[in-house]
């Protein structure tokens, strides 16, 4: 579901696409290759929130500039990193994976 960032949950997985170029547009669906992934998590708020989060680097498959998907969650020093399940889910029928081997 589509949110404004007034109703964004930061304790929820919420995710966020990266543009080249600002401003407002229409997204049509696409295929994006993933060129690279980074996982991690830093302190927010010193010993108290920690952010953790997934940034994917996509390649659009029609030219657009869509650059990156981030997704992110707040949590304590007790929790981790979530799966791709998590953030699959949590983009709902906006993205969704395919998992291709090259040979």
């Amino acid at each position: 579901m589509a949110i404004s960032e007034n109703e964004k949950n930061e304790y929820d997985i919420n995710c966020r696409l990266d543009m080249k170029k600002f401003g407002p547009r229409t997204l049509e669906p696409e295929d994006f290759t993933i060129t690279r992934s980074e996982d991690g998590f830093e302190w927010f708020s010193h010993d108290v929130i920690m952010r953790f989060y997934t940034e994917l680097y996509l390649a659009s498959s029609k030219g657009t500039d869509v650059i990156k998907l981030e997704c992110q969650q707040w949590g304590d020093g007790n929790d981790w990193n979530f799966t791709v399940a998590e953030m699959a889910s949590a983009l709902g029928d906006y993205f969704s994976f395919t998992f291709e081997v090259d040979n």
